[in-house]
C-alpha cells in the first residue's frame, strides 16, 4: 500500500470535448481555461493524446502514454503469450485468457499488455491523474472493451467484490527503485511525486489472496525478497521477476 497523502491539486487545462468533460466528471478533476505553473495539469497534446504535467517545482516533467512510438508502442506491438508477465498469469496454458484485477495499475503498461493479449482487465488506480491517462490510452488503443479502469483504493475494491465476481488472477506491482531506461525512471518519479513511496503492502496482499480464485502474481525486483514466503513458482524477466502464488484449489 502506498503511504497515505492527500491527492495534489489537479486541473484539466481547457477540456475540449464532451469526452474530456465526462472524464473530468467521472474522476472529480477540476477544469480550468488556463492553469498555472504551480499546478498539476492534464492537457491534450497536438497529436490528441492526454498529457500529465507536473508543477515547475517538480521538474517540470511531462508524461503521456504514447501508443504510436516508443517503448509502450513496441511492447504492445510485440506482445506474446510466452513473455514473462503473460506466463505468470497463465496465459500460455489457457484456451481463453483469464480475467485479471490489477490492484496497482499506475500508468497501466502491464494492464494494457494483458488487455492486448485478450485478458479482461480491471485496473485500479487511486490517483485520478494516472487513472485519467490510462482511461484515455484504453480508448485510443481500442482496448476499452477489455480494460476497465476504476479510481479508488484497491484493498477496499477487492474486499467489496461479491463471491461471484472474484477474479481468477490478482496482480500486484509495488513500486521499487528502477534502473535503465530514462523514460521508465521519469514515469516512476511522477508516480512517486503523486502517491508517495509504498509502505507496508500486507493489507493489500491480504485482500489479493482473499479475492483471487486461482493465483496472485507479484512483480518484484530480482534482488528483493518475496512479499510472502514460498511462492509456488517464479517467472524471470529481463529486469524483474514475477512471484506466482497459486490458490489451494488451483494447485
Amino acid at each position: 500500500m502506498a503511504v497515505s497523502r492527500p491527492s495534489p491539486a489537479l486541473v484539466f487545462a481547457r477540456p475540449s470535448s464532451a469526452a474530456d468533460e465526462d472524464l473530468c466528471t467521472r474522476l472529480g478533476i477540476a477544469r480550468a481555461d488556463a492553469a498555472g505553473d504551480e499546478q498539476w495539469q492534464l492537457a491534450r497534446t497536438a497529436a490528441g493524446a492526454l498529457e500529465l504535467r507536473t508543477p515547475v517545482r517538480d521538474g517540470p516533467l511531462r508524461i503521456e502514454l504514447d501508443l504510436q512510438r516508443g517503448d509502450l508502442a513496441r511492447r504492445l506491438a510485440t506482445a506474446r503469450r510466452e513473455q514473462p508477465l503473460p506466463r505468470a498469469v497463465g496465459l500460455h496454458r489457457r484456451p481463453a485468457p483469464p480475467a485479471v484485477f490489477d490492484a496497482t495499475a499506475g500508468l497501466g503498461r502491464d494492464a494494457l499488455l494483458l488487455a492486448r493479449l485478450g485478458c479482461a482487465v480491471t485496473a485500479c488506480e487511486r490517483q485520478p491523474a494516472l487513472a485519467a491517462l490510462l482511461l484515455d490510452a484504453a480508448v485510443r488503443s481500442g482496448l476499452g472493451e477489455r480494460l476497465a479502469v476504476i479510481c479508488g483504493d484497491a484493498a477496499e475494491a477487492l474486499a467489496a467484490l461479491p463471491a461471484g465476481r472474484r477474479p481468477p488472477v490478482v496482480y500486484l506491482d509495488p513500486m521499487f527503485a528502477t534502473s535503465g531506461r530514462s523514460q521508465v525512471k521519469k514515469e516512476m518519479q511522477v508516480c512517486r511525486l503523486l502517491a508517495g513511496d509504498d509502505g507496508d503492502p500486507s493489507v493489500l496482499l491480504h485482500h489479493a489472496f482473499a479475492a483471487a480464485t486461482e493465483r496472485v502474481v507479484v512483480k518484484r525486483h530480482p534482488h528483493l525478497p518475496p512479499l510472502r514466503p514460498s511462492p509456488s513458482f517464479t517467472v524471470d524477466g529481463e529486469r524483474v521477476r514475477f512471484d506466482v502464488y497459486l490458490q489451494p484449489a488451483a494447485r
